[in-house]
Parts: C-alpha cells; sequence; structure tokens
C-alpha cells in the first residue's frame, strides 16, 4: 500500500490542468499540520508519495521526510522546482523518487502552461539535482497540446542525461483528442532507453477509463489519501466520501495516483501490463 500525503493545497504556478491553484483561498484557509506517520507503518504502509500543490511551500515537509526515512518509507516528491534550488542540499538524502514538472521542452511554451516564468528554474533545478548525487527525473504531462513535443521533451532530456517519465493527463477531457495514432506515437517513442511510461495507462485511455457499472479503480485497497490537516479521506482525493468508483466522478476517471495503483490487483490486461512496467523500470 501506499499513502498520498498532500501535504500542502497552496501552489506557486497556476498550471492550465491543474485546478488546485484555482481554489486559493480553500489551500490557505486549510490548517497544516505534521502528519505523523508511525500509524502508516504499522498499518502497512510502503510508499509515502509527498504531493500538493507544491510540496516545497510546506514547513513540514522536512521533518515528516525525516520521518519517513527512520521509519524505513520509501519516499516519492513532485515538484515543479521553482524553490528547489533553497532547499535542495536538506532534501537530496530524504527522497527517493524526485520528480520535477515540465510541461513543454522550451521556455515560452513551459511559463505559458505554468502561468508564472520557470522554466529556467527547473532546468537549473534538475541540474543541481543531478550534482548532489540525486536521480531526478522529468515528469512530462502528455495533453492534447504539449504531447506534439514529445520528440523534443526526449531530446532535451537526453541532453540532460535525465529520464522522463509519460504521464497523460488526469482530466478525461483532457485526453479526449487521444486518438489511437496519438496513443501509438506514444508507444513508439516510449522505446527510447531515457523515457519511461506504464502501458497499463495507455490501454486505460484506449478503453475510455473507468466504468461506474464495473469499476476498476481500487483506491480504498491500495491506498490512503491525507490532507494538510491530517484528516483522512477516502476512497481517494478527488472522491471525498463517495462510493469507490461508482460516482460521476468517476467516469472515465484516470487520475493515477490511485488507477496506477489499483492495476496492482485483479488479473486483467492492466495487472499484466502494469507488471511489465514495473519489470521494465527495474531493468
Amino acid at each position: 500500500m501506499l499513502c498520498h500525503y498532500y501535504i500542502t493545497l497552496r501552489c506557486s504556478a497556476a498550471c492550465e490542468f491543474c485546478s488546485c491553484w484555482q481554489n486559493e483561498a480553500a489551500a490557505n484557509k486549510i490548517e497544516e499540520k505534521p502528519l505523523d506517520l508511525r500509524p502508516l507503518r504499522r498499518a502497512g504502509i510502503n510508499i509515502i508519495n509527498i504531493t500538493g500543490g507544491e510540496p516545497l511551500l510546506s514547513p513540514h515537509l522536512l521533518p515528516v521526510l525525516q520521518q519517513a526515512k527512520s521509519l524505513g518509507l520509501r519516499t516519492k516528491l513532485i515538484t515543479n522546482g521553482i524553490i528547489y534550488a533553497e532547499k535542495a542540499k536538506e532534501l537530496t538524502s530524504l527522497i527517493d523518487e524526485l520528480l520535477f514538472s515540465l510541461d513543454y521542452p522550451n521556455a515560452e511554451m513551459h511559463d505559458r502552461s505554468r502561468g508564472v516564468e520557470c522554466f529556467d528554474l527547473v532546468i537549473a533545478a534538475l541540474k543541481l539535482a543531478v550534482g548532489l548525487g540525486g536521480k531526478p527525473i522529468i515528469k512530462f504531462t502528455l495533453t492534447r497540446d504539449s504531447v506534439i513535443f514529445l520528440p523534443e521533451m526526449i531530446d532535451l532530456a537526453e541532453q540532460l542525461k535525465i529520464p522522463v517519465y509519460l504521464n497523460p493527463v488526469y482530466d478525461f477531457h483532457g485526453t479526449q483528442g487521444f486518438a489511437r495514432e496519438t496513443l501509438e506515437h506514444v508507444s513508439y517513442y516510449a522505446r527510447r532507453k531515457n523515457v519511461m511510461v506504464n502501458p497499463a495507462a495507455l490501454e486505460f485511455i484506449r478503453q475510455g477509463g473507468n466504468r461506474v457499472i464495473m469499476p476498476r479503480c481500487r483506491a480504498k485497497e491500495t491506498t490512503v489519501t491525507y490532507l494538510p490537516d491530517g484528516e483522512r479521506v477516502g476512497p481517494c482525493f478527488f472522491n471525498q466520501g463517495g462510493r469507490q468508483g461508482r460516482e460521476d466522478i468517476c467516469s472515465s476517471c484516470m487520475r493515477w495516483p490511485y488507477m496506477l495503483p489499483s492495476f496492482a490487483q485483479g488479473f486483467d490486461r492492466y495487472f499484466w501490463l502494469n507488471l511489465y512496467s514495473a519489470f521494465l523500470i527495474r531493468h
């Protein structure tokens, strides 16, 4: 099992495909408290994914990461990279999987997508992470617009000697333009050595995502989710208190933080493709 910890809902960017920044008043209103991870470890949690918002804005990030490592948890963190340089040295040894969001391979389009000028900061952050002995990953969110720039993004990643993880956008309405030819385009470039993509995700897009009649979601069995104030919500961050995989918001859902762990259960095509993906990453 893994824990998704939304350590803060505040963010320093305004990404075109994310709704967190649009709820700034609610994000500032919620009281942020450091989460005690000991009960999670006793419950069998092995991985903690620290997310947001922008996690590096939280004053509780460092102590939470320190406790996670002391408990033997594997840590994962996704950042926009804007203030990474300020905290890099103290964080490097505490993060097992560090992903930097990069939406386009050039400053003009990335900055437009993020709503702030930050492309140069992300590139500098990636180089700094490598220089400190880390193994950063570029997280490239694929939208109908950005997927066109996939070859250029892969070339940039190769120049930086950093792997790139292809992450189809969560929102179903952002993937409606992903025709089969587009998915074949992604699969073709995924053969490159420094490119990672989960083939189960691509197949799930082909099939239209989660179906509320026979849900594929297993969020309750595979994940736990905590908000910045320490409240546990479920079955997921996007469907708080509803029926797993059966609410309106679950229709065609492709929210990978929950769907990819779900593929680890149930012996169907997604289970085997997800297992194959894990094998590729290890090798």
